[in-house]
């Protein structure tokens, strides 16, 4: 790791980045008095549901980090990105090609494509509800309670499309007492933002209590498009939340939560680099050197509209209690963006993408009593989606490519998960689920050369994958507030078909990829809970990893999904957390991970030859087909493990110090972090230096005045404070240059905030 001692000089100085475990809420899930009272002398703690009940974080045998918005919105974070580089071996960034697109990385393995046919590698839940769409993803961090990042498999109670990890939202409940709150935020580069909620306390004879939130956000952007003048990296979002919870104390409650956001961006904003053609050289000069400045055509979009919400409903029926959830999302957007990096010529990869879909679910689960000799989790879930995508493509100033998609996908499982405590001290879990997945495509492609159709293929294709996932789990107290356990789970992501196919030979279907996950560890409280120490380590062993390669499509090279290659990735975590005394908080963690292919053969590079012999060939040269017909050319499979995986820091880690002040009309909160990562490859199909993300330190810190009990609350706060230019990823679409875009620069806000 090099530079490491100006690392922890930075990191030092900065009082570096909080440990997510001791964000501290008053909006947890309610745990019996008992429990509550044993963390009121610690200052507070986490319950989190990652086993579908209510426990502290401490108490869960797998590593989870766990926020919450007071935690992130002191530093002026807005979107679910602004938590990137908190949690150890988590990269949260935005895709970079398509604005309203996040990049999830667990432990080395993360998922970025735009398309809808792309399911991910890391599963979003939203009140219980699983988000189908990547795109809708894109959280702002608004009248959210927690976030729980929760790390390795999570198939068994969290279902699909979850090898690396699942990130689980819980937003905020109505409160039984009447009461609301402002917030007004201003900042750097054009920000506005107005966020407010009111909740009704209980009525109707204390049956119900209801709560409204809404969030309003203006953003100008950091970039400026040099062809027409304005700036990019924008956005303008509205979303309103609202809620109502039944509970007259008896055995039954219900709680249902909807929302709709509709959000504009603009963007991204390219840095090119020069590859070599004579098209970068036609390049204004000021966007070749200055990363601020992009040359497009047009200015780039991304428009995006959700709607849905969750149906809870929780009945004690003396033995354990039975919980449904229903839930529905809507999805509409349209995005448009060159993906050429050049303005010569144009039009030239001018892409659009004009999207529908919707998604409904259920799950019924009985969770068993704790406390017991032997508790348990069942359930039954079912989950369908159905979608329409139409994409159009300016490949070059004379031919264009046209697509119609529709998909309709139906899931179903069965789960369980059993805890045996053979001793007060031990805990044997053993679970699994059964997993049927269904996908009907359907195709239609044209070709279009100077308004004439050159090539078309219709296809309508059905395929489905079943699956069996256990997990078991040895977990040992050494004491009330120390425990060491160690885990083994299998994960499963289902198969699936390409969008980007301009051919049949390019559509599929690829087959389903797996994970078999070992993670040892502990999770302590020392010295009378002065300080936290947890510490994990893992081993991932992935096989038929699902991933994009360059195949020859009608008229250019494509993207294509295919399974391509197993991976070994192993590491370890810690988090760190001291309390000198009850106003001051020092937070600390680090990460390792080593991530590398074992098995990758396959033609990566979408240079096509006559089937000579290459180097570091590792299979035979296969004929490429259009249309079923060889054209001549080969494809030439060469042994590609010597490639980096993508979001896959060696090291990371983050620092933070946190002190309140008593005053006489209320407190003053300091904040400071750092959040370091080491250099990492953020394309992961190239080890091109263009690709890869800088060895940085990214300080933060604010400054808060309150009133008693946060009755008012004025923040000032600066974020990237060094002004570091780091990327949040690259891309080449084809043999087009590098495109690198480029994370905010350093900007400072202020935000005022009322309760009543």
């Amino acid at each position: 790791m090099k530079k490491t001692g100006l690392f922890l000089i930075s990191t030092t100085i900065a009082a570096l980045a909080a440990a997510p475990v001791q964000a501290q809420s008053d909006t947890t899930l309610p745990v019996d008095d008992s429990a509550a009272a044993a963390e009121e002398n610690y200052g507070g703690d986490i319950v989190v549901t990652a086993q579908r009940r209510s426990e502290s974080v401490q108490d869960v045998p797998i590593a989870i980090s766990a926020f919450n918005t007071e935690m992130v919105e002191a530093s002026g974070s807005t979107n679910i990105t602004s938590l990137n580089g908190l949690a150890p071996n988590v990269v949260l960034q935005t895709q970079g090609l398509v604005a309203n697109v996040p990049m999830i990385s667990i432990r080395g393995m993360s998922t970025a494509d735009p398309d809808p046919n792309a399911d991910p590698k890391v599963s979003t839940i939203i009140d219980g509800v699983y988000i189908p769409f990547v795109s809708s993803t894109m959280l702002d961090l608004f009248d959210v309670e927690r976030i729980e990042v929760l790390k390795g498999p999570q198939g068994v109670l969290f279902g699909k499309n979850n090898l690396a990890g699942t990130i689980n939202v819980i937003t905020a409940r109505p409160t039984d007492d009447f009461g609301g709150e402002v917030r007004l935020t201003a900042g750097s580069y054009g920000l506005k933002q107005f966020r407010g909620k009111i909740n009704t306390g209980r009525f109707a004879g204390d049956a119900l209590a209801a709560k409204i939130a809404v969030n309003f956000r203006d953003y100008d952007g950091y970039s400026r498009n040099v062809v027409t003048g304005n700036r990019l990296n924008g956005a303008n979002v509205k979303s309103v939340r609202g809620a109502l919870n039944f509970d007259q104390g008896g055995a039954f409650n219900s709680t249902l939560v909807v929302d709709w956001l509709k959000q504009k961006t603009t963007g991204p904003a390219p840095h090119v680099l020069d590859n070599g053609d004579p098209n970068w050289d036609l390049l204004p000069d000021i966007v070749k050197t200055d990363v601020r400045k992009a040359a497009v055509p047009f200015d780039p979009y991304a428009n995006t509209e959700s709607y849905g919400g969750s149906w809870t409903s929780n009945l004690d029926v003396g033995y354990g209690s039975i919980t449904a959830v229903l839930g529905y999302r809507h999805l509409d957007y349209v995005t448009r963006g060159d993906f050429d990096g050049l303005i010569t010529p144009a039009p030239q990869l001018d892409v659009l993408r004009d999207f529908s879909g919707h998604s409904k679910s259920a799950e019924l689960r009985y969770v068993s009593p704790a406390d017991e000799p032997v508790d348990f989790v069942i359930g039954a879930y079912y989950q369908a989606d159905k979608w329409r995508q139409f994409n159009m493509v300016l490949a070059n100033p004379t031919t264009t490519t046209l697509a119609q998609l529709n998909q309709d996908t139906e899931s179903y499982a069965l789960f369980a998960l059993v805890n045996a405590h053979p001793t007060e001290r031990l805990t044997l879990s053993i679970g699994g689920r059964y997993s049927h997945d269904r996908k009907k495509y359907d195709i239609g492609s044209q070709v279009l050369v100077n308004g004439n159709q050159i090539s078309s293929f219709e296809s309508s294709l059905k395929a489905s994958w079943a699956e069996f996932t256990p997990r078991l789990t040895v977990e040992y107290k050494l004491a009330p507030a120390a425990m060491v356990y160690a885990n083994y789970s299998q994960g499963y992501k289902a198969g699936g078909y390409n969008s980007r196919g301009t051919i049949p030979e390019n559509v599929g279907p690829y087959n389903p990829e797996r994970v078999n996950a070992f993670e040892v560890g502990a999770k302590t409280d020392l010295f009378d809970r002065l300080l936290r120490f947890n510490v994990a380590g893992f081993l991932n062993k992935y096989r038929d990893l699902q991933s994009a390669v360059t195949k020859m499509g009608s008229v250019r090279a494509e993207n294509i999904t295919t399974n391509v290659a197993a991976a070994e990735i192993y590491g370890f975590e810690v988090e760190t957390l001291l309390r000198p005394s009850h106003n001051f908080t020092l937070g600390a963690n680090i990460a390792y991970l080593h991530a590398r292919y074992t098995d990758f053969c396959a033609d990566t590079n979408g240079a096509f030859t006559d089937g000579a012999p290459e180097p570091g060939q590792c299979g035979p040269a296969v004929p490429v087909l259009l249309n079923g017909v060889p054209n001549g050319t080969f494809a030439v499979p060469t042994d590609s493990t010597g490639l980096e995986l993508a979001n896959a820091p060696k090291w990371s880690g983050s620092l933070s110090a946190d002190y309140v002040i008593p005053m006489g009309f209320g407190e003053i909160k300091l904040h400071s972090d750092a959040r370091y990562s080491a250099r990492f490859n953020t394309w992961g199909r190239d080890n091109n230096p263009g690709y890869y993300r800088k060895e940085v330190v990214l300080v933060n810190a604010s400054i808060a005045i309150a009133g008693e009990n946060d009755r008012w609350k004025v923040t000032l706060y600066g974020s990237n404070l060094t002004n570091q230019k780091v990327i949040s990823g690259a891309i080449s679409a084809g043999a087009t240059p590098i495109q690198q875009f480029y994370q905010p620069p350093r900007e400072f806000g202020v935000d005022v905030a009322f309760k009543f």
